[in-house]
């Protein structure tokens, strides 16, 4: 069984939209129900993680990746009493503390990877960050916690290059947009087709500009597209790229708004979906999870089958019947499938054996 560390920021509640007024679904329910999850079926322990202790991030680790102004403008804004911003995205006057300890702790999940002290990690962090660009807030996220970490792996630990792959169900726009001319950062985005649905970026000729082109790869996955997708995507494209490139590690990017009970998107992954996408990654890469997006009742079982996974040591089944599931789709699903697959091979195939 793999070693896995496990981390969440403790401080979250603080970053609550009730303190404001406004109803949004990125809210301290979403970790409570996992880390309730965790303690009422003995998960740390069936998994034998290491807990990781949260600490802030300093102003240094942020700046790599955000600009000052911006900083200081989240900084300013959150200890004034916060408000709402616009883009679905809001402050308290506690938000500034959240997200200092939330990147915090994604960065000690980094620096117990890298360091041996486990072979994968968990971050169980809010508020999201994969829509966060280096100079603006949007879709929940503030603060881009893989960015940042990828930037503090490659600063103070000598990791030449570094792969962050989404799987939420919206477009890694945010992360996309501040390695988009990076070579040292691999991004990989599977999401729903952006057409019509957040963050309306994300589509499959988004590849990258010199020197990094064809180094930014986008799946836009239609409506109802699941397991069996996903799993081509990865086999077909995904891992062939990460092989070539070859990281000194990955980071995921997990939203659980690709499940099939997501009401806030309209994918069909199921718990064999999450464990083989994970799978698929850490079995070949030391992988360090972060929490995204996900706003449904079974948020603390599909951490609970990460987990599993990141460990290797799998003891929850799906009870999806997948031959109905699939059935009970569009005829259309898998062919627009395969022409969006078809697609972004004939654009990759300048930059990667495919």
């Amino acid at each position: 069984m793999n070693s896995v560390g496990v981390v969440y920021n403790n401080n979250h509640e603080l970053h609550d939209y009730i303190l404001k007024g406004f109803p949004s679904p990125e809210n301290p329910a979403r970790l409570k129900k996992i880390l309730q999850h965790f303690m009422d079926n003995s998960v740390l322990e069936k998994n034998s993680c290491r807990i990781l202790s949260p600490v802030n991030a300093s102003v240094e680790d942020i700046l790599r990746v955000h600009t000052s102004e911006y900083f200081s403008f989240v900084q300013s804004r959150s200890l004034s009493g916060g408000g709402w911003l616009g883009n679905d995205t809001y402050l308290c006057e506690g938000s500034f503390d959240v997200l200092l300890q939330a990147v915090g702790s994604v960065l000690e999940a980094g620096k117990a990877v890298v360091t041996g002290q486990c072979d994968h990690a968990l971050a169980l962090i809010r508020p999201p960050g994969h829509h966060a660009s280096a100079d603006k807030h949007s879709g929940f996220c503030i603060l881009n916690n893989a960015a940042i970490l990828a930037r503090y792996l490659q600063h103070l630990y000598s990791c030449q290059k570094i792969a962050i792959v989404n799987i939420d169900a919206h477009a890694s726009d945010g992360t996309q947009n501040i390695f988009y001319a990076d070579p040292s950062v691999l991004c990989i985005s599977v999401h729903q087709d952006p057409s019509g649905f957040y963050p309306f970026k994300g589509f499959i000729r988004e590849m990258g500009s010199i020197p990094a082109l064809g180094y930014t790869l986008n799946m836009e996955m239609p409506q109802e597209a699941g397991n069996s997708e996903y799993a081509i995507f990865f086999e077909e494209i995904g891992l062939k790229v990460l092989e070539q490139f070859g990281p000194d590690l990955v980071i995921l990017e997990c939203g659980f708004d690709s499940y099939y009970k997501e009401k806030l998107a309209k994918l069909n992954l199921t718990i064999d979906g999450y464990y083989d996408s994970v799978s698929r990654i850490c079995s070949r890469w030391h992988t360090i999870v972060l929490l995204e997006g996900g706003y449904h009742d079974d948020l603390g079982m599909l951490a609970d089958v990460v987990l599993q996974a990141l460990a290797g040591n799998r003891y929850t089944k799906d009870e999806i019947d997948q031959v109905s599931l699939m059935a009970s789709r569009q005829s259309s699903c898998r062919r627009t499938f395969q022409s969006k697959l078809k697609e972004l091979k004939i654009l990759l195939s300048p930059h990667w054996e495919l």
